[in-house]
């Protein structure tokens, strides 16, 4: 099972949205894909439970406690292809909680050992703080997305996240977690969205997805309706876009590992934004 965390140390930037649209693009390409919801807002888990809430059942909060296993905290949604371990507000307690604990940077990694075989797809939601939790996020997946807005903070707190995942990777277990790349997402036909864009790829080059989202009130509509955006307007702007930005990633979901978990097909590239 590959996986990718969608982080931005910034709110506002899509983040949920992309991760939503992803994981539905992905299920309609035949993968499937887990939706780890990391993020003590619970808004992935709200529009993939259809906003009926989750009842007695585990959430993420008891899976880092140790007290639930992750596939009995497993929920299937009404989105084909595509299953939850989903969050609650009690999330927001396990930095403090976890914080003395020991092996608590490795609680997420542990308990998602034995779904590894179970999905093509791990998409991971996370707050926009840097925590405890997001550092589990870290140390267990595979590529980070970050989405920005093109606005004057696009790029606030990037370099924060480079540095936390150089030191994953230097001290904790992961040494092949790499930064994917940056979306552009929340796209206007504006001076300002075309200036910052331009600005982006002139500093990160190919480190910037190829496809931009742009803002669209379709997507919004799909939220209140607890639906993709491409189950509520296909046609639409940002379906296409979502598509190909499925597109883009794909190639990194098929890419096979050996017995010794090394990638095949060459070394992998490792971007960093200077």
């Amino acid at each position: 099972m590959k996986s990718i965390a969608l982080m931005s140390e910034k709110g506002g930037t899509g983040k949920t949205t992309s991760l939503l649209n992803l994981a539905s693009g992905m299920a309609r390409a035949g993968r499937k894909v887990l939706v780890v919801d990391a993020d003590p807002q619970a808004n992935a888990t709200m529009v993939l439970t259809g906003g009926q809430g989750l009842g007695e059942g585990p959430t993420l909060a008891e899976v880092m406690a140790g007290t639930a296993r992750a596939d009995d905290a497993l929920i299937v949604t009404p989105w084909t292809g595509v299953e939850l371990l989903p969050a609650s507000p009690n999330l927001a307690e396990v930095n403090l909680s976890l914080a003395n604990e020991l092996g608590r940077e490795r609680r997420l990694r542990k308990a998602m050992e034995p779904l590894k075989g179970d999905y093509d797809i791990a998409l991971v939601d996370t707050g926009p703080a840097r925590s405890l939790l997001n550092v589990n996020v870290l140390n267990w997946v595979g590529q980070v997305i970050v989405p920005i807005s093109p606005g004057l903070f696009s790029l606030a707190g990037l370099g924060q996240l480079q540095t936390a995942i150089e030191e994953v990777r230097m001290y904790l277990d992961n040494s092949e977690l790499a930064l994917r790349g940056l979306v552009l997402t929340m796209c206007e036909r504006t001076a300002v969205s075309t200036d910052v864009e331009r600005q982006l790829r002139g500093l990160f080059g190919d480190l910037v997805f190829t496809t931009t989202i742009p803002r669209s009130v379709r997507v919004e509509e799909a939220h209140s309706r607890f639906q993709s955006v491409f189950d509520h307007s296909p046609q639409s702007s940002a379906a296409k876009a979502y598509s190909a930005l499925v597109e883009e990633i794909l190639p990194y979901v098929e890419r096979k590992t050996n017995r010794s978990g090394k990638r095949s097909g060459g070394t992998s590239k490792t971007h960093d934004a200077a």
